[in-house]
């Protein structure tokens, strides 16, 4: 005799299913999910360009049999539409800058690190710079739309990141000030006057240098004033006491002078 299944039982079953089945998409959505950021730091570097660097965490994969890579992309805060991702803009907003960065520092675990990278505003001010984290799956090369792509933002894009399933930390931002640098102005200076030189001079020979001097006998010695005899056919004077034998002389040879001429004007008056 076979027995039919009594609806009880059927209700029993269906229920069974039904709790597998949520259990399987609990599974499937944990598995499914991407890490979130941690921290951010930006930072002026030169004219109106800034640097982005930051950390991440992914604690479900500390434990998975398989893991996946992480990726990032950046809303620099001075673009309002293109590459939208839930209230986010990414890059500047057109194709070209609407991509997912890698690698990470690692490129897959449980937590790590992401950047620098650089962006250049068109003015200075304030801005609002953002992170928002990707899993691009476990297997490269990635495909460049749709899910696990490098496509952040806009049609088909990469669904699997921090804010389209609503982590914890969707994404995570922090301000910057962006600043005009201000050339120095150029001072003039005014070169001090220069100083009046002292000339000291050197006192020439038996000349003294202050009303106080007092010459040394060197000094005497050399001021003295040094005459230089006549020039002429006149014997040299003579001292005192070479006066008196040279007068003589003299005295001597006028007196045979005289003698002479006397002793000749006789002979002719004979």
């Amino acid at each position: 005799m076979s027995s039919r299944p009594s609806r009880r039982r059927i209700k029993r079953l269906g229920v069974g299913l039904i709790a597998v089945l949520m259990v399987l998409m609990a599974v499937g959505s944990v598995a499914a999910h991407t890490g979130s950021p941690s921290a951010i730091t930006v930072s002026q570097t030169s004219g109106l360009s800034v640097q982005a660097s930051g950390t991440w965490t992914w604690p479900a994969e500390a434990s998975a049999s398989t893991l996946s890579y992480v990726g990032y992309a950046i809303d620099w805060g001075d673009v309002t539409s293109g590459n939208v991702i839930g209230s986010y803009h990414i890059g500047d907003g057109t194709s070209a800058t609407n991509v997912i960065l890698q690698p990470t520092s690692p490129a897959q675990g449980s937590s790590g690190s992401w950047g620098p990278v650089s962006h250049t505003y068109a003015t200075a001010g304030t801005y609002t710079v953002c992170v928002i984290i990707y899993d691009l799956g476990p297997t490269k090369p990635f495909a460049t739309t749709g899910y696990h792509s490098t496509q952040a933002a806009g049609t088909n894009h990469n669904t699997d990141n921090s804010v389209d399933h609503h982590a914890q930390v969707p994404a995570i931002c922090g301000p910057v000030v962006v600043n005009v640098a201000t050339p120095t102005p150029t001072v003039a200076t005014t070169p001090p006057p220069s100083p009046t030189s002292v000339v000291t001079a050197t006192p020439t020979a038996g000349t003294t240098s202050g009303p106080s001097a007092t010459p040394t006998p060197f000094e005497s010695f050399q001021g003295e004033t040094f005459t230089p005899p006549p020039t002429g056919t006149g014997a040299p004077p003579q001292s005192p006491d070479q006066g008196v034998p040279t007068l003589a002389l003299i005295l001597l040879s006028g007196s045979a002078l005289a003698a002479l001429f006397v002793v000749k004007t006789a002979k002719v008056n004979r």
